[in-house]
């Protein structure tokens, strides 16, 4: 008896033993959360041909591209399509100096495929500034109050060729368009009451694009615009670019008169905007001689709306091109043009810029459908650990 309470005491005073819990795995990991942008910042992507092996000159402009479109996506949200027409000028003016509007950007991504290199940024935007730059400046005049368009003299402003070039390939933008335009000769005297343009132009060859084959001939061109009374003058540059294939005339007149052509198309909107084109070609529209057209584009991301508009903008029979609406993968833009809506639609695809695809145009009475994508992807290249690839612009 004596032994078993002993025993019973020892079990007692023991320490009691641990129970083994069973093993409990980790809950599975949730799908990668979507990024979360601060205000004001925007998420886009830029691209840009890589001419001559110039991998940096071309990281640069894909760099402006892509700056440009977030200046852009911010301007739409912040003004209203008749704000953004009425204020036309101001709003070309502050995507000519994009940069200034971003403060800071990120790299996400880039790299260099097939002879494109390609960026990805999240870009803030100064919001604020924009505001600022855009407040309204009063009422614009209509109507029988609304002054109309000087006449244009182009003329070149010295004795190069691609200097007459360039007048005669503004003159016939501008006529299109609307402006009583005209080329002349360096040396000629305009007529009373005409305006004068002065025109100087270059052209260069820059080489192969890189895995291409093909030859870019680039073209760059100013155009003063001589002061009218109580007027102050004024300059446009511009630069364009075209690829023709290796040994091909790619040093040949032909070329240069087609990168000519485009320059113009470039050059003519900023000079009839400042001329008040825009407001003759409202009262044009008025009296029936303009067409209004509606773009109804299937876009694929908001990166290529900006590229959009660009490439609308560009087509020769378009007076005018405004981003009307963005939203469920859909922009709408509305033209103003002097063809019929069938011969606007043929000539889009051709007006696609070097980063964006316009297809599957379909034309429904005066509305024309199409899509809208991005050229050539990159494949991602891993970023830099943040904070060791970022961009801070003074």
């Amino acid at each position: 008896m004596k032994t078993r309470i002993a025993l019973l005491a020892l079990a007692l005073a023991a320490p009691p033993v641990a129970r083994a819990q069973p093993a409990t795995s980790a809950p599975p990991p949730g799908p990668p959360a979507t990024p979360v942008l601060a205000p004001g910042t925007k998420l886009v992507s830029g691209q840009a041909p890589v001419v001559g092996g110039n991998a940096a000159g071309a990281r640069e402009r894909a760099l402006d591209d892509a700056i440009r479109q977030a200046v852009e996506l911010t301007i739409a949200e912040i003004v209203d399509p008749a704000a953004r027409a009425a204020q036309g000028k101001t709003i070309k003016a502050l995507l000519a100096r994009a940069r200034s509007y971003v403060p800071r950007y990120r790299t996400l991504e880039e790299g260099e495929t097939n002879g494109v290199y390609a960026v990805r940024l999240e870009a803030e935007v100064d919001e604020l500034a924009l505001r600022r730059k855009l407040e309204p400046a009063g009422p614009v005049a209509t109507g029988a109050g609304r002054a109309a368009a000087p006449g244009l003299a182009v003329v070149p402003g010295d004795a190069q060729p691609a200097s007459a070039s360039l007048a005669a390939g503004l003159a016939s933008a501008l006529a299109s368009a609307g402006v009583k335009a005209r080329a002349g000769d360096a040396g000629s005297v305009p007529a009373p009451g005409l305006a004068v343009a002065r025109v100087t132009a270059a052209a260069s060859n820059e080489g192969e694009a890189r895995g291409t084959g093909r030859i870019a001939i680039a073209c760059q061109g100013g155009v003063q615009l001589m002061a009218l009374p109580g007027a102050s003058a004024t300059e446009e540059r511009a630069t364009a670019r075209v690829f023709v294939a290796a040994g091909a005339g790619a040093d040949g007149e032909a070329a240069r008169q087609d990168c000519f052509g485009r320059l113009s198309a470039e050059l003519a909107p900023h000079v009839a905007a400042k001329l008040g084109a825009a407001g003759a070609a409202s009262a044009g529209a008025a009296g029936g001689d303009l067409r209004l057209v509606t773009v109804d584009a299937d876009v694929g991301e908001a990166a290529a709306v900006p590229a959009l508009v660009r490439s609308l903008r560009s087509v020769g029979a378009v007076s005018s091109a405004e981003l009307t609406r963005v939203a469920g993968g859909r922009a709408e833009v509305r033209l103003r043009a002097r063809a019929a809506t069938g011969t606007i639609a043929a000539a889009i695809p051709r007006a696609a810029g070097a980063t964006i695809t316009l297809s599957d145009v379909e034309v429904a009475g005066d509305v024309i459908r199409l899509r809208a994508q991005l050229r050539a992807p990159v494949a991602p290249t891993p970023a830099p650990a943040p904070g060791t690839n970022s961009g801070t612009n003074p």
